[in-house]
């Protein structure tokens, strides 16, 4: 009876060690982040847990207007606290529209939302529409909206003139735009070709 006693608490004993064990290791291969998006870059280091790390990641979605998009990327980052933003490096985008027209969107870093499917899209945009080719540093593509809001240092070229701007609004649908300055002393300089 007395070995029995002795296997049963020793039994518990290293039980008890594996549970501790396995909880403190995992701890530890848990990393922490903190995200802090500046002009021309998205910085993750320490406070929030990342979920995931998606590599070749690659999200595609329509929505009820017949828009159907592709975004791609090298690396995805999923956050704990956040898990329906996607943090993108190296990202392009597809948008295919009813219509037939194509928009390519290139830029370095994208936040995604997976709920609403737009895009905050961060460092060296690159936006190409068959002849049309835009450059900013920052661009939002609110896909709820079919808008698309391209500011900080926009430039727009097509075969019609050449545009510099602080800020451009393009409904995706009708091909409207509105152009801003965001200091009302100074003027979007335009420049039309023949």
């Amino acid at each position: 009876m007395r070995k029995t006693v002795v296997i049963q608490l020793s039994l518990l004993i290293l039980g008890v060690i594996l549970i501790l064990y396995t909880y403190n290791s995992k701890e530890k291969e848990e990393q922490i982040v903190d995200v802090d998006i500046t002009e021309d870059n998205i910085v993750i280091s320490s406070t929030d847990e990342i979920k995931n790390i998606i590599e070749n990641a690659n999200y595609i979605g329509t929505d009820n207007k017949g828009t159907f998009f592709e975004i791609n990327s090298a690396i995805a980052k999923i956050l704990n606290d956040e898990p329906n933003l996607s943090y993108m490096e190296k990202v392009n985008a597809v948008i295919d529209l009813r219509d037939g027209r194509k928009i390519n969107i290139k830029s370095d870093n994208a936040i995604f939302n997976r709920l609403t499917n737009d895009t905050k899209f961060i460092g060296n945009i690159l936006v190409t529409e068959s002849d049309s080719i835009i450059t900013s540093d920052n661009l939002d593509l609110q896909i709820s909206k079919n808008l698309i809001t391209a500011y900080n240092n926009v430039k727009y070229n097509s075969k019609k003139g050449f545009l510099i701007a602080d800020k451009v609004d393009i409904d995706i649908l009708t091909k409207e735009a509105s152009i801003f300055m965001f200091d009302s002393e100074n003027k979007v300089q335009v420049q039309y070709k023949n």
